[in-house]
């Protein structure tokens, strides 16, 4: 960057040479030289050379953007000439009044406009929801026809994480509903002299609803968001580009072994979960005088095998889902770590909302 001062005797010479290169970091002494210059000669036109300018910054720009806009004395403009074209472009075309001029208030939007925009909204999380599910789909499709594409390996991996590590949680809140269910339907039941049909209750409950209901929801928190927090950090630390960039698919690279793996450990949970309740009911019946044997063979009597198979479906159903959601969460997440945390959180949320909607439509076509 250099600048040079030449004598104004003729007229096509320049009075300021720009050339080189304008950055920040020795733009400074340049301006004040320009300015400098146009103080001792305010009522004359003066000519500035920028033909051997190389590079400009942001400095550079504000350095010519300011000198085309200074206020002169009628007939005393400042002409610059020779800057070439690929930086003239650069330089700002609007005049510095609107540098100054107030930002348009914006007026808030009507009830109309929000709605339509959140109907918007929903609608693009639908569409983009259903394309997810549709490329789910075919991943799954291809797993069961073809040999090689499932990674068992990782799905082993998967399922340890999502299912070995969540045996105890499942077990304590399993027993806890076959405790609180036991307890509150007998202290009803033994008014009328009716403590024994406890067992049905407890045995249906645990079986066809709560057994697969509450594993589902423990899943959903603990393993739900870790999908989506997986995934969406991949997602912010751009290794989803990597593996698009070395031609493998996402959905079978990252998706598939945890909808497998969901599909295979949520009903094994619920199993454990079904037991450990049937098992904390036993232990609050015999408060109320019925013993483990007639509380077993009244219970063969209460449930069918049908039931249990129910559940297991519930099941099956309920971690397929808390897997899609969770993985299109992750996919679809933005910049930055607070992105994992809305994904995360909106996959729980979601989830739950989804268990609890499989749950009703599962009840009203069985009982239908």
């Amino acid at each position: 960057m250099s600048a040079t001062n030449t004598a104004p005797a003729e007229a096509p010479r320049a009075d300021l040479i720009l050339k080189g290169r304008i950055t920040a970091f020795g733009a400074a002494p340049l301006w004040a030289q320009a300015l400098e210059l146009l103080s001792r000669h305010p009522k004359r036109p003066l000519v500035i050379d920028a033909s051997g300018l190389e590079l400009i910054d942001d400095a550079g720009i504000a350095l010519i953007y300011d000198l085309q806009h200074q206020a002169r004395e009628p007939g005393a403009a400042i002409e610059i000439r020779g800057l070439a074209p690929n930086l003239a472009a650069l330089i700002p075309t609007y005049p510095p009044a609107e540098l100054t001029r107030a930002a348009d208030s914006m007026q808030p939007a009507g009830r109309i406009e929000r709605l339509g925009r959140v109907v918007s909204r929903r609608a693009a999380e639908a569409a983009s929801m259903l394309g997810f599910l549709g490329a789910c789909a075919l991943a799954l499709g291809q797993a069961l026809s073809r040999r090689g594409v499932v990674r068992w390996r990782e799905v082993l991996n998967v399922a340890t994480e999502a299912g070995a590590n969540a045996v105890p949680i499942v077990l304590l809140i399993g027993f806890l509903m076959g405790v609180i269910i036991a307890f509150e339907i007998a202290l009803v039941a033994r008014e009328v002299g009716a403590v024994i049909f406890v067992v049905d209750g407890v045995g249906v409950a645990m079986l066809r609803e709560l057994g697969a209901l509450m594993t589902a929801i423990v899943f959903a928190g603990r393993t739900g968001a870790a999908f989506a927090a997986q995934i969406g950090t991949q997602k912010v630390n751009e290794e989803i580009n990597a593996i698009l960039t070395f031609g493998l698919d996402p959905i079978r690279f990252l998706v598939l072994p945890r909808l497998l793996a969901a599909v295979l450990v949520v009903p094994l949970l619920t199993v454990l979960a079904d037991i450990v309740g049937l098992v904390g009911g036993a232990l609050v019946l015999i408060r109320f005088d019925i013993g483990f044997f007639q509380f077993y063979h009244h219970l063969l009597g209460a449930v069918a095998i049908g039931d249990f198979l129910v559940g297991l479906m519930k099941a099956a159903a309920f971690g397929l889902a808390i897997a899609v959601i969770g993985c299109q969460r992750g996919l679809a997440t933005g910049a930055g770590a607070t992105s994992v945390g809305l994904s995360a959180t909106s996959a729980v949320v979601t989830s739950i909302i989804w268990i609890v909607v499989l749950d009703g439509l599962f009840t009203v076509l069985l009982d239908a």
